[in-house]
């Protein structure tokens, strides 16, 4: 247990994205699965479902860190299943769209016929896996999953005894990548935050109400949710915990 924490301690310590990736190339080993992936997933409109896009195997936007997709597949079969178009028909991502749960892709080989996308990933190296969807806590979407050349008999035995740790792993390692998303947009942002807003986010961040900051700064609590608004603004966060975890990230408090 005492090594599994330190793993998922590893994740959360990573400071950019290359030391991040040089913790996803581990987890191979840790896991025992030579197959990874990790992808934001974006919603699709116009079918209510889920799908990422590639782009040389990474989509960026505005540079944020939270945008890159993360894998050891191969890429040949990157490169397969971008040119099929399989993200608009994947069960995985379907059932990714349905529930949380994690998803044994030995439930789609039973149906029949199977859908031919998995007999395509076996010939690419990827006979059998899992995945995790991941719904995080501001409403983002993302996917993680583990795959081998083993075959579904052959891995049932491991698959059982590693999806606890494949779904505490994948989320870990979304929590790493918000904390990135985070640093990014804070050390953006920071420069721009008043000494009053950095006051009252050092102040919320050691617990005090609104009321209480405002009788320590001697001024009100308006004022106060005022200027706390405005940080939350300023840092590109969607409640005042995300706000003081990005101003703690970047440095600009400490409690």
């Amino acid at each position: 247990m005492h090594h599994h924490l330190y793993r998922y301690e590893g994740l959360l310590g990573a400071r950019s994205v290359d030391a991040l990736d040089a913790e996803f190339q581990k987890l191979t080993q840790f896991l025992g699965y030579e197959a990874l992936f990790y992808a934001p997933l974006s919603p699709r409109r116009e079918r209510e479902a889920a799908a990422f896009q590639f782009d040389d195997q990474r989509i960026t936007a505005q540079g944020m860190p939270s945008r890159h997709i993360f894998t050891t597949f191969p890429a040949a079969w990157i490169e397969r299943y971008q040119s099929v178009g399989y993200a608009e028909v994947d069960p995985v991502l379907i059932a990714a769209n349905l529930s949380p749960l994690p998803i044994l892709w030995r439930t789609f080989l039973s149906q029949d016929p199977p859908h031919p996308i998995f007999a395509d990933a076996r010939a690419h190296g990827l006979a059998s896996g899992l995945s995790i969807p991941i719904y995080g806590a501001t409403g983002e979407r993302a996917i993680f999953s583990a795959a081998t050349a083993a075959s579904p008999e052959a891995s049932a035995a491991h698959e059982a005894r590693m999806l606890g740790d494949v779904y505490l792993t994948a989320l870990y390692f979304h929590q790493a990548i918000r904390q990135l998303d985070m640093q990014w947009v804070a050390s953006r942002s920071t420069g721009k935050l008043s000494p009053r807003e950095i006051e009252s986010l050092l102040w919320a961040a050691r617990g005090k109400t609104a009321w209480e900051i405002g009788s320590i700064l001697s001024i009100s609590e308006h004022t106060v949710t005022f200027h706390l608004n405005n940080a939350k603004r300023k840092l590109g966060a969607v409640n005042r915990h995300q706000a003081i975890a990005a101003a703690i990230s970047s440095g600009v408090i400490s409690p």
